[in-house]
């Protein structure tokens, strides 16, 4: 049986704060098990981590934000032949 909050996912994580992102955060962010940063600014994280850990690690990071990464299908940009309605 797999429990929904061992399933990894994407999430971004957004430092709200005042400044720069504390070096001590970014620490703890990096040492969550079964984690990935998959790409950083100067503001976001974009980490693979199952739902739970990440969720609770962000519940004591005092300034951080997290939200689920969504995916939006762009539109086919090719144009298409009308079907005639005879």
């Amino acid at each position: 049986m797999v429990h929904l909050s061992s399933v990894v996912a994407r999430f971004i994580l957004r430092f709200e704060g005042e400044g720069n992102r504390p070096a001590r955060d970014i620490r703890r962010i990096r040492a969550l098990p079964n984690s990935k940063v998959l790409d950083e600014s100067s503001r976001m994280i974009l980490i693979e981590a199952p739902a739970s850990g990440v969720t609770k690690l962000i519940e004591t990071l005092p300034h951080w934000k997290i939200t689920p990464e969504h995916f939006v299908p762009l539109p086919d940009p090719r144009p298409k032949l009308r079907k005639s309605l005879s």
